[in-house]
């Protein structure tokens, strides 16, 4: 009878570690943002909506709610709806990149800067 392989240990670049390093940023660069329960997931908010994170089985998803107003020079944002968009992260690498931490502060200096967005 074949042996069943054990599962692997998750690696550094877990899911959960990966959405536990874009919670430590977001913690550090705008303490305060709360997070609050919205459609199921919890978004951080400052005076609207700024972003969530989402862990998927293979990524994070981290959805920007002013998606399409953001400066993505590097064109990390993916998604074709009205106003958000997304950026996959599938390493702790990724979420620290200098791309991706500048799009955070990006969301957040909006979020300070705009009017909270009509739904």
């Amino acid at each position: 009878m074949p042996r069943r392989a054990k599962p692997s240990e998750p690696g550094p670049d877990a899911p959960d570690r990966v959405a536990e390093t874009v919670r430590q940023l977001a913690r550090a660069i705008a303490p305060e943002l709360r997070v609050e329960r919205r459609w199921g997931h919890p978004w951080y908010v400052g005076q609207d909506l700024v972003f969530l994170i989402g862990e998927f089985d293979h990524h994070v998803g981290v959805e920007f709610w002013r998606g399409t107003t953001l400066k993505d020079p590097r064109h990390l944002l993916e998604g074709t709806g009205k106003n958000l968009r997304h950026v996959k992260l599938r390493s702790v690498e990724a979420a620290t990149s200098p791309e991706f931490v500048a799009l955070l502060r990006e969301a957040i200096r909006l979020d300070q800067a705009e009017p909270p967005r009509p739904r």
